[in-house]
Formats: C-alpha cells, structure tokens, sequence
C-alpha cells in the first residue's frame, strides 16, 4: 500500500500545533510544519520564518521558504499578491483559515475538504504597507527636447 504524505505550512506567531492560524502569510513570524501521512498528523515543527523582519519583498521570501521546505499546501489568513504569484507558480496551494482556528484545527478542516478557498489582500498582511500603484510613466516632456 502507498503511503500518501502531504507537508502542510501554517502561518503562525509562537508555532504548535496549539498556535492560532496568523493573519499574515509573508510577514508571519513562525510557521508550523506539519506532515501527514495517510490521514493522520505524524510530525510537526516549527521554523522562523526567513522573510519576517525584511524590509522589503518579504511574501516572496516567506513563499520561496515554503516551496524549499517542499510544502504541498500553506494555510495562513490571507496572501498577498507578490507571495501568491510565487506559490501558484510553484503548484502550492494556498489555503486561508480564520484566526480562531488552531493549527490542528486548520489542519485537519483542510485535509476534511473544509478549506479550499484562499483570501488575497495587500501584501504584509495590513501592516501599512502599500503597493506602488503608479503607471511609471514618469513626467518626462514631450516633443523630444
């Protein structure tokens, strides 16, 4: 009989398996790792997230992590549209959960089918930090001189 494992990586603030799902995806400071084989949680871990303090580009940090780290499927609250890019480019399904949730429970709502859709807002999850929306055409004169 094959043995179906799956990595799931939840965004998390301390980590666990008793941790709440974190809002943020990119800018979480913890993920928790959790493999499962068959069905059935077999290991969790919990790593720093290498893209948490960056000034700049952490969603595409904390998503590179992820696919290194060869995860199957990532749960977080939302994602932003740099970090959203780089897992669906890499075939990682995103998943989002409520902050109410604990990891296990986000866990096993997602291999029951319960969770499937992923919500997508600004990158770093609301901090304050917007997307430069400008057409980047600058104020240049016209006519050539």
């Amino acid at each position: 009989m094959e043995v179906k494992k799956t990595r799931i990586i939840v965004s998390t603030v301390t980590g666990g398996i008793d941790d709440r799902v974190n809002p943020a995806f990119g800018r979480t400071p913890t993920f928790t790792m959790v493999d499962v084989e068959n069905g059935e949680i077999v290991n969790v871990q919990v790593v720093q997230n290498p893209g948490y303090s960056q000034p700049r580009g952490a969603g595409v940090t904390a998503a590179q992590f992820c696919i290194d780290q060869g995860a199957d499927a990532v749960i977080a609250g939302q994602f932003g549209p740099n970090s959203s890019g780089v897992l669906q480019a890499a075939g990682i399904r995103m998943v989002s959960a409520p902050a109410t949730m604990t990891v296990k429970e986000a866990v096993e709502a997602f291999l029951r089918g319960e969770l499937s859709g992923a919500v997508f807002g600004p990158e770093g999850g609301g901090m304050g930090r917007g997307m430069g929306r400008g057409g980047g055409m600058g104020r240049g004169r016209r006519g050539g001189w």
